[in-house]
């Protein structure tokens, strides 16, 4: 039975369009334990010379890549934060600027500082709240005090641009006895033979100069406000003085053409020298004018003739001229 499994076992048909085929073949029997055996001795051969070493199970670790991440809603998640790139260069741009805004800020204050200080005199009006500068030679305290216009009716004998053409007209004039003072106003150097209260005396007295041979012109002048360090009582003798000048300016030019004073005006300025006389000066220029002044009203009072009346005009004349230059 053995023998004809066998040969049956070799046989093969196959139907092919339903008609059977006859296949007789050597079929191939492995022994698949043997090919195991032969497969594993072939392995041997090729790993001969290499260990494999395993690691312990428990020493194991998963790798680093294969770690598990804890993920979070959208809710909890962390922002990225944006850096700007031009943050520094904006902290620099806006510090650069500060830098110039600050910077213009004292130029222009250390600017207005050296342009207030190198400016224009202050003001007359507020010398008088000035504090005390020093003391004169009377021991007096001084202040920065303001004088207001002074007008006065003038013989004006010239006006000139230069002192030597001034001096060469004053030096004539002496040799000829005629008492003069100059004033500078304005850069110019005007020259005066005469003055008087009025506009209209001043007139007469110049026609009475021309017939003398001295050309001349009349017309009223001011000396403008101006401010001056003086003590209190100094002020207060320069305001009461110019008032007193204008009386004894009067007389005098009267008295010089060949008029008389009248007794009003003649009381007016002894009640003036009264006033003066308890007023202490201490600089030297003022001290000069109280004197001129104090000895042209005495002569005013007592006048008698155009010659007395002409001394007179001479201490006029100096009180002006040393007025002009405080």
């Amino acid at each position: 039975m053995m023998d004809k499994r066998n040969d049956k076992d070799k046989t093969i048909s196959i139907k092919i369009n339903g008609e059977k085929t006859k296949f007789d073949e050597d079929l191939l029997v492995y022994d698949w334990k043997l090919g195991e055996s032969e497969a594993a001795a072939g392995e041997e051969a090729k790993d001969d010379g290499f260990d494999w070493i395993l690691p312990d199970e428990e020493e194991a670790k998963p790798p680093q890549e294969y770690k598990k991440i804890n993920y979070v809603t959208g809710s909890n998640k962390k922002k990225k934060s944006f850096k700007n790139p031009f943050q520094n260069s904006v902290n620099l741009i806006m510090s650069l600027i500060g830098a110039i805004v600050v910077g213009a800020v004292l130029g222009f204050g250390t600017l207005k500082v050296i342009t207030t200080t190198d400016g224009p005199a202050a003001p007359a009006a507020t010398l008088q709240d000035s504090t005390a500068t020093g003391k004169t030679d009377g021991q007096q305290s001084v202040s920065a005090v303001e004088l207001k216009d002074f007008s006065i009716s003038i013989v004006q004998g010239g006006v000139y641009s230069t002192k030597e053409q001034l001096n060469a007209m004053k030096d004539s004039l002496t040799e000829k006895g005629f008492s003069n003072a100059s004033v500078e106003k304005d850069g110019q150097f005007f020259l005066f033979i005469g003055v008087s209260g009025d506009l209209e005396t001043a007139k007469t007295l110049g026609a009475s100069f021309k017939d003398k041979g001295v050309e001349v012109y009349a017309k009223d002048f001011v000396l403008g406000s101006k401010g001056i360090n003086a003590s209190k009582e100094e002020k207060t003798f320069l305001e009461k003085g110019n008032a007193l000048y204008s009386a004894i300016a009067q007389v005098s030019s009267r008295g010089m053409v060949g008029g008389s004073p009248d007794d009003a005006t003649i009381k007016t300025i002894q009640s003036g020298l009264k006033e003066l006389e308890g007023i202490k000066v201490g600089q030297e220029s003022i001290s000069s004018m109280k004197t001129s002044l104090v000895e042209a009203g005495d002569m005013a009072a007592q006048m008698k003739n155009p010659e007395d009346a002409q001394k007179i005009q001479g201490e006029l004349l100096s009180y002006l001229q040393f007025y002009s230059g405080l």
